[in-house]
C-alpha cells in the first residue's frame, strides 16, 4: 500500500480516502472469501450432518442385525443343545441295540448248533426208522407165511369126527 503523506504531516483527504478504499476492498474481498467459506462450510457441514444422519441409521440397523443375530444365536444354542441330547439319546439306543445284536447274534449261533445237533439226530432217527420199517415188513412176510403155512396144515387135517354110538 503507497501513501501520499509525509511522516508528522496530516494527511490528505483522498490519500485517506484512498487508504479507507483500499481498506474496504481488501474487507470486502476478505468478506467475499469468507462468505465463500461459510457457504463451503455450511454445505460441508450439511454433508457432514447428511453422513452422520446416514451413519447414524447404519449404526443403528447394524445394531437391529447384531440384536437378531444374538437372538438367532440363542436360538441355534439351544438347537444345538436340543440336537446334542439327541444325540446322546441316539448313542445310548444305538449302544443298546448293538447289544441286543450281539444277544442275538450268540442266540442264533446257539440256535444254529442245536438245529445241526437236531438235524445229526433226526438224520440218525430216519435211517433207524428205515431200519425199522425193514424189519416191520420182514415180520409182516414172516407173518405172512406163517398164515399160509397154519392154513394149509388145517386144510390137510381130517376133520374130527362125531363118535359112533350104539
Amino acid at each position: 500500500m503507497e501513501t501520499n503523506y509525509k511522516v508528522g504531516a496530516p494527511p490528505s483527504t483522498s490519500s485517506i480516502y484512498l487508504i479507507y478504499e483500499t481498506k474496504i476492498a481488501s474487507i470486502t474481498r476478505k468478506n467475499e472469501m469468507l462468505k465463500e467459506q461459510l457457504a463451503a462450510a455450511l454445505a460441508n457441514q450439511e454433508a457432514t450432518e447428511k453422513s452422520f444422519s446416514s451413519v447414524v441409521k447404519s449404526r443403528q440397523e447394524m445394531e437391529k442385525k447384531l440384536a437378531d443375530t444374538v437372538k438367532e444365536m440363542e436360538v441355534l444354542k439351544e438347537k444345538l443343545a436340543d440336537l446334542e441330547l439327541t444325540q446322546e439319546e441316539a448313542n445310548s439306543l444305538s449302544n443298546i441295540v448293538h447289544s441286543d445284536n450281539v444277544r442275538l447274534e450268540h442266540d442264533v449261533a446257539f440256535l444254529k448248533a442245536i438245529l445241526d445237533d437236531t438235524q445229526k439226530e433226526l438224520h440218525s432217527t430216519r435211517g433207524v426208522l428205515a431200519g425199522e420199517r425193514a424189519r416191520t415188513f420182514q415180520l409182516q412176510v414172516e407173518v405172512f407165511h406163517l398164515k399160509q403155512r397154519l392154513q394149509s396144515i388145517e386144510n390137510r387135517a381130517p376133520t374130527p369126527r362125531k363118535p359112533f354110538h350104539v
